[in-house]
């Protein structure tokens, strides 16, 4: 297999329009453009970051490459449990000195150890984090286990029973006796492993060098692929027991695979301008602190200084994220606490 670059401007330039995505995601309120408003109610963003990290996971477990292991689940865990802590601390000190915070009460000790055990409880977006480490865990094990080939078909295996328990009545039969918090965990497990798998098998396969020769076409298509599905989806609704459960997940997956080929491809070693390239460094180096702050940002700036949630809003939020993950790392006394930020 020829060794795949490390860093992949395409992939980054996608890592940067993801990132901000989130924030939109998570804080515009007033929406006045349709476009904003379609890729809103979408969520492609978050199986895309999936595809993303797994692919240049495999190599690392296909090595069985401990020391890579240790800090990427180093990286994950400290970032997990130190921000919701964080998140859980500032909302119990505004409704203190205030009255006034994002749930407009306090939070118990009892409900951030939930937090941290389902990952899903009162700060949702930490449930991206829970699942990246939760995986991570379980294929290194299952690739220390078994040798690589046996490892995939294994993961295979799970994949498709994972999309036949999140596609089917049984999924929303079973779930639904559980506490939303549970149910919804549950729920974004079995649909995100999927992705992983194939992100493994795009690695394995080496599909990706073997579309290069054709990437211009295979460009096209994604994008072609991704208007159709944007504009007219695939997978509709099920009613079961008077209520409605959308099956867009699997247009949110397919569209994530076709953004992940789609930049993967684009020729940036054409491109000789170094200011671009530096330019999209700087801007994804951050990518996991602003993830993790910009919820606390947006509370904050739209509460006491009346911000409002339209795009420009938005924009403030993410810069205000980015310059705080970046004092974050110059004032971190060690690696460890730089993975807070980076």
């Amino acid at each position: 297999m020829r060794k795949l670059n490390n860093k992949n401007y395409g992939l980054e330039l996608l890592r940067m329009i993801l990132c901000f995505w989130v924030v939109l995601f998570h804080c515009i309120r007033k929406i006045n453009n349709n476009i904003i408003l379609n890729f809103k109610r979408k969520m492609f963003h978050v199986p895309s970051f999936f595809f993303i990290s797994f692919f240049f996971l495999f190599p690392v477990l296909k090595r069985r490459n401990a020391s890579k292991m240790i800090v990427r689940l180093q990286r994950l865990s400290i970032s997990y449990f130190f921000w919701p802590l964080i998140t859980w601390c500032f909302n119990n000190i505004l409704f203190f000195n205030y009255k006034k915070s994002r749930f407009h009460r306090f939070l118990t000790l009892y409900e951030l150890l939930e937090q941290w055990i389902i990952g899903r409880k009162f700060f949702v977006q930490f449930w991206f984090l829970f699942n990246l480490l939760f995986f991570t865990i379980i294929f290194f094990i299952l690739s220390i286990s078994f040798e690589t080939k046996l490892f995939l078909k294994i993961s295979e295996v799970l994949a498709i029973l994972s999309y036949i328990l999140q596609y089917s009545k049984y999924n929303y039969i079973y779930f639904d006796r559980f506490k939303d918090c549970i149910s919804h965990s549950i729920g974004h497990f079995v649909e995100s492993f999927p992705i992983a798998i194939t992100a493994f098998i795009l690695y394995f396969n080496d599909i990706l060098n073997k579309f290069s020769p054709h990437k211009y076409t295979v460009i096209f298509y994604c994008i072609l692929g991704n208007f159709f599905i944007l504009k007219y989806g695939i997978f509709s609704s099920i009613e079961i027991y008077g209520r409605t459960y959308n099956y867009n997940g699997l247009d949110k997956n397919i569209f994530s695979l076709f953004s992940f080929v789609g930049f993967y491809l684009i020729p940036f070693d054409f491109f000789h301008s170094k200011k671009l390239k530096t330019f999209i460094e700087i801007i994804t180096k951050f990518t996991q602190g602003i993830y993790c702050i910009h919820i606390i940002i947006a509370h904050y700036i739209t509460y006491y200084f009346h911000l409002g949630r339209t795009f420009q809003g938005c924009l403030i939020i993410y810069l205000v994220s980015y310059f705080i993950s970046f004092i974050g790392t110059k004032i971190s006394c060690n690696t460890k606490m730089k993975f807070l930020f980076i």
